[in-house]
C-alpha cells in the first residue's frame, strides 16, 4: 500500500529551501537547452539571462547572489577563483541596472500567450 503525503505542505524554511530547488532546477534545465552552453561559462549575456530569471522569480527574501553562483556551480563546477570572477561580473551587472524586473503585465501576458500556444 502506498504512502499519499500530497496534503502535507512544508511550511517556512521547509517551504523556502523547496522553492529554491524547483527554483535552481528550472532555471538550470533552461540553461541547458541553449546550445552548447559549456563553452558560454564567461558570457556576459548567460549571467544576465540567469540573473534576470532569478530576479523576476524569487518571491520570498533570499540572497539572490548567492543563488544565482550556486545555479552557476552546478552548471559550470566553478573553482573559487571563477566564483570570484562570477560574484564580481554579478555585482556589476546588477550595479548598472543589466538586470531589470519584467513588470507584472508584461508577465502575464507572457505566461498567457505561452499557455494559449500550448493549448492549441
Amino acid at each position: 500500500m502506498a504512502i499519499n503525503l500530497s496534503f502535507v505542505k512544508p511550511k517556512h524554511s521547509l517551504q523556502v529551501a523547496s522553492h529554491k530547488k524547483n527554483l535552481r532546477d528550472s532555471i538550470i534545465k533552461k540553461v541547458q537547452e541553449i546550445d552548447q552552453y559549456e563553452n558560454l561559462k564567461f558570457d556576459n549575456q548567460l549571467l544576465i539571462f540567469l540573473c534576470t530569471c532569478i530576479e523576476n522569480s524569487v518571491e520570498i527574501k533570499t540572497d539572490k547572489k548567492a543563488l544565482a553562483l550556486d545555479i552557476f556551480n552546478h552548471i559550470f563546477e566553478l573553482s573559487q577563483d571563477d566564483k570570484h570572477i562570477i560574484g564580481n561580473a554579478i555585482d556589476f551587472l546588477c550595479d548598472n541596472g543589466m538586470v531589470k524586473k519584467i513588470n507584472t503585465i508584461t508577465k502575464w501576458s507572457r505566461i498567457t500567450s505561452d499557455w494559449v500556444s500550448r493549448h492549441l
